[in-house]
């Protein structure tokens, strides 16, 4: 199993599912451009067709070799492609709800009132519904099966609420970044959309940091790897390094003996407690603060620079995720 290629499938798949949560959020409150959640629900459909390509090409065929817990990665991909088709009849549901810009907002307020949404619009707020449920379903599964890899918390409760997290603050991040575009095509829209946005990508970010920080110490075992290298040498690498033993044969020997083998132990340059300090500054500290900026530029109507500070902080939480998913896997290869 590789670390790098199972951890930017973990980081897609919240991703997609965050996106398409945080975007359900804004089709329900109604006073988001019409266009916008449309462009978006296309977007993220091919964000998880994307995942589950990638998901049949990383995902190990025995999880429990690595301390997975098989039972619970066994619903990883009939819910993956499960939510992935229920995108495709809410995305149509959307394109034929024809309702002219800002009308959304006066449909939901009559619903407040009492008064009933069409029955395709009902249907496609049901439907979304189930979708995000179904999607929210994945990454709770996902996460109950990784916990095994840092369990000694609460029996790995903190891993599975951070991969909830981690999956609502990089979607809600993405598509606030993209609201934030899209307000240059519309710079009269309220900015209301945009600050919810940002306060639920915030929140979740903050949980994450928590989650993270409680997770606590690897519990699955190291796998030590060996690898035969003619004319003998052997390479034993760990989660401490490397170890690299070459066997020298004595002028006028003709076999080489255990007391004859040199060894060459190698260090990561980096180990593990800088990637740690790396994902807490980069993937929670710094896009804290510049979600935190974004919010209150935004509240200021100044949403050109928002977008940039939001910009920046799907650079960090995506950088983080992936530091954060590789730390996790790192225990078990």
């Amino acid at each position: 199993m590789q670390i790098l290629p199972l951890a930017l499938f973990l980081v897609l798949l919240e991703l997609t599912i965050g996106s398409y949560v945080t975007l359900y959020l804004l089709d329900l409150r109604g006073d988001t451009s019409h266009g916008f959640v449309v462009f978006q629900g296309v977007l993220y459909l091919v964000f998880a067709v994307i995942t589950i390509l990638t998901m049949n090409a990383v995902t190990p065929a025995h999880p429990a070799d690595y301390g997975l817990d098989a039972i619970w990665l066994r619903a990883q991909e009939p819910l993956v492609i499960a939510f992935t088709l229920l995108m495709i009849p809410w995305n149509v549901l959307l394109w034929r709800d024809k309702q002219p810009r800002g009308q959304a907002k006066k449909t939901a307020k009559a619903s407040a009132e009492g008064s009933s949404p069409p029955k395709s619009r009902r249907a496609r707020f049901i439907l979304g519904g189930l979708t995000a449920l179904v999607g929210l379903s994945t990454l709770f599964a996902v996460g109950m099966g990784y916990r095994t890899l840092a369990d000694s918390r609460l029996g790995g409760a903190f891993v599975v609420l951070a991969f909830l997290a981690g999956g609502i603050a990089l979607g809600g991040v993405m598509t606030a970044m993209l609201l934030g575009h899209w307000y240059l095509n519309t710079p009269t829209a309220s900015g209301k959309p945009l600050e919810f946005t940002t306060v639920v990508l915030l929140a979740a970010l903050a949980l994450e940091l928590v989650c993270t920080a409680g997770i606590g110490p690897a519990t699955a075992h190291t796998k030590l790897q060996t690898t035969n290298v003619a004319p003998g040498t052997t390479i034993q690498t760990s989660g401490n390094g490397i170890r690299v033993s070459t066997p020298t044969v004595r002028p006028g020997a003709t076999d080489t003996s255990p007391a004859q083998q040199t060894e060459t132990q190698r260090v990561a340059p980096l180990g593990m407690g800088a990637f740690v300090w790396l994902q807490i500054l980069m993937g929670f500290l710094a896009p804290l603060i510049l979600g935190g900026a974004a919010l209150y530029l935004t509240r200021g109507r100044s949403f050109q620079s928002a977008t940039g500070m939001l910009y920046l902080c799907v650079s960090f939480i995506f950088i983080g995720e992936i530091i954060g998913r590789g730390l996790l896997l790192f225990s078990a290869i």
